[in-house]
């Protein structure tokens, strides 16, 4: 009977005795023998914890798979990392495990919940629904065009669809990092946004004029939001909130975003210097329990305010939570603000955290000094709560105020737009690196949004132009 060829021996690895093995052995790569149209990786892995190795055989289709195979075996055994797997492994791996591995990185990065929201919220209605099925080693570029063509039936604004692109941008460097797909596939290579239309000199983040409120707009709703939810209003839905004027006065003219003002406490409150310190952020995730976090960037600031708004309406608020009655005096505010910092920085260094410290030490939130609260729960309002208030002051000053009244096109969080611009370089002649020092953010973002290159010229030509 005549003998069957052996499969000839294209590479074999250098000798190793890992596992357990007597005698030594190599990672092997073969040819495809007769009856056979597979090449064959042989090489050694654990099997168990205190067990020898078994004899593990890999497949592939090409000589350029195998020996791919072949240098991956190699360096893993060279590093002690984790060996190539199986076929049926390889298939597991869909894009909705990379999903769930995904979120787990970036809650283990220590995402905000409302990063982690948005990101699980694109990958449940963009990602998996349209190629979730698709093993990773599979994933190519006209899938994510699927995703995209997807997404832009639901997400109409350029932003948007760079989020999109974005998430899947960084899930395919995770699964690069997991060595789930082969580096020399991009699964995003030749996906192209539309570009969106953008000012001569502006960036794509710059916020037009028309979207930043003027002053008289912002004193005009924040007057109507004392009628409402003052003292004098009439409409227990609306009196919920009764700092809601002086809420917005606190953004439009300090530019805190909305998170960092419902976060606010007595003692963030510095009025012998004239600012308040912004050192956390209310954060509602959904589903659950709000708890003050971080603030955004983790970058504390000082932000200040103008001493009517400090002297006659947060004033009186402090006095209130700190238990000193109507009639105490200045110093007796600050000596009291003063004494509770102190009581939290004294238990803060007995924590074994070292970054405890007065101002974020932790208090249950039914027992801390909020300034803005829904009084029907003693907590910060939910933003949902909150703009719905907003929509009612806005449509009442429409009426009752129809020279002052504020566009539809313009959102609360605008506010802060007008800090930055109308208030804090225009009014008070700040320079771009002390707004950005006010706003908590960076130089570089700051210009983005507010600062066009020529718009200066373009104002001087139109004046020369009037007089013509």
């Amino acid at each position: 009977m005549a003998t069957r060829p052996q499969p000839k021996l294209l590479a074999q690895g250098k000798p190793r005795t890992l596992g357990g093995s007597s005698r030594p052995w190599r990672v092997r790569l073969y040819a495809p023998g007769a009856g056979n149209n597979k090449y064959q990786v042989y090489f050694r892995a654990p099997a168990g914890e205190g067990e020898p190795w078994k004899r593990v055989l890999r497949r592939a289709a090409s000589e350029e798979e195998a020996r791919k195979i072949f240098a991956q075996a190699e360096a893993a055994l060279d590093t002690e990392q984790a060996l190539p797997v199986g076929a049926d492994v390889r298939a597991a791996r869909t894009v909705r495990m990379l999903g769930e591995e995904y979120l787990k990185d970036s809650i283990e990065r220590g995402k905000q919940p409302r990063t982690m929201e948005q990101r699980e919220s694109r990958l449940n209605a963009h990602i998996l629904p349209t190629i979730g099925a698709v093993p990773v080693t599979k994933w190519r570029v006209e899938h994510s065009r699927k995703v995209m063509e997807k997404g832009s039936k639901t997400l109409f604004s350029n932003r948007g669809r760079e989020d999109l692109r974005g998430q899947l941008a960084a899930m395919r460097k995770l699964a690069w990092r997991l060595d789930w797909l082969d580096r020399s596939v991009d699964p995003l290579d030749g996906l192209e946004i539309g570009r969106a239309n953008v000012l001569h000199g502006a960036t794509a983040q710059y916020v037009d004029p028309r979207l930043r409120p003027e002053t008289r707009q912002v004193r005009a709703m924040a007057d109507a939001a004392d009628k409402l939810c003052g003292p004098d209003g009439t409409d227990p839905q609306m009196i919920r909130l009764p700092m809601f004027g002086t809420k917005i006065r606190v953004a439009g003219f300090g530019g805190l975003r909305l998170g960092e003002q419902n976060a606010l406490r007595a003692i963030d409150v510095f009025f012998e210097r004239g600012y308040v310190h912004v050192n956390g952020s209310w954060i509602t995730p959904r589903k659950a329990a709000g708890f003050r976090g971080p603030v955004k960037n983790h970058t504390l600031h000082e932000v200040p305010l103008p001493k009517s708004l400090m002297h006659d309406e947060l004033l009186p608020r402090v006095k209130e939570l700190l238990g000193l009655p109507a009639k105490a005096t200045f110093q007796q505010v600050i000596n009291a603000q003063e004494a509770e910092r102190q009581r939290r920085a004294s238990r803060a260094a007995r924590e074994k955290d070292t970054s405890v410290a007065w101002w974020n030490y932790p208090v249950p939130p039914e027992d801390e000094l909020w300034l803005f609260i829904d009084t029907a729960t003693g907590l910060p309002v939910k933003p949902e709560l909150h703009n719905e208030r907003w929509h009612r002051v806005r449509a009442w000053v429409d009426q009752n105020d129809p020279d002052n009244a504020w566009p539809r096109t313009i959102v609360y969080r605008n506010l802060r737009h007008h800090a930055a611009t109308r208030w804090f370089h225009e009014e008070l002649g700040e320079s771009w690196e002390v707004v950005g020092q006010y706003l908590g953010d960076k130089l570089t973002t700051v210009l983005n949004h507010y600062v066009r290159a020529g718009e200066d010229a373009l104002r001087d030509s139109v004046n020369k132009l009037a007089a013509r």
